[in-house]
């Protein structure tokens, strides 16, 4: 079963129910509803992305978090952080996580609904990035990136899409060294970009001070 693409979502809102829907119709298949062809490639993404920063010890903040994978694979790897909070707009997703892994999850919409600053040591955005939403996708993307930069006491962890490695008409994709230099001007000058040409997701890590 499959579940057609949207170009473009006009909000949010619009955005969540998508995968409240894909969480309905492609129910039993999650790597379908989280769009990884495999659970191999979605660990291997988790790897890059937590490599980027030292989770022992800290408070763990995991937006657009899904059905919750990111905490299993910090528990299977048997990573020592302190807490973990997994929050996504899509209630759907978030009746999947607590199934899977617990009552570590809540629907939230950190935009409208922000967190204090500084309440999380890191912050992650996995896999999230990658759809246009709204009248202006890329001023959306940065105010989200912004708000969450603001969460965190050390670091903010993301992933994108580059263009060109791949054509999917309903991909918002953005050139890494763009979002690069953004990142350093407009959140912090510690920075860190790790970028597999071969493959479409890149990773991005900004640290409030120096790594």
């Amino acid at each position: 079963m499959s579940l057609v693409k949207p170009r473009w979502f006009p909000d949010q809102d619009a955005y969540a129910a998508f995968f409240d829907a894909r969480a309905r119709l492609l129910s039993g298949d999650d790597m379908a509803v989280l769009e990884y062809p495999d659970r191999e490639t979605q660990r291997l993404v988790f790897s890059r992305a937590t490599s980027l920063v030292d989770l022992k010890g800290r408070s763990i903040l995991d937006v657009g978090c899904g059905l919750g994978y990111l905490k299993g694979f910090l528990d299977e790897s048997g990573v020592d952080y302190r807490s973990y909070l997994g929050v996504d707009l899509s209630a759907n997703m978030v009746q999947g996580a607590r199934k899977r892994f617990g009552d570590f999850f809540e629907r939230r919409d950190v935009l409208s609904d922000p967190f204090p600053e500084g309440s999380y040591d890191v912050v992650f955005l996995i896999s999230v990035l990658g759809y246009p939403i709204g009248d202006d996708p890329e001023a959306y993307m940065k105010e989200l990136l912004t708000t969450l930069f603001r969460f965190a006491r050390e670091a903010l962890v993301f992933t994108h899409l580059a263009p060109g490695r791949r054509n999917e008409p309903s991909d918002f994709t953005y050139e890494p060294q763009r979002l690069l230099a953004w990142s350093r001007e407009s959140l912090s000058p510690h920075v860190r970009l790790f970028d597999d040409p071969s493959w479409i997701t890149y990773y991005v890590a900004v640290y409030k001070e120096t790594r």
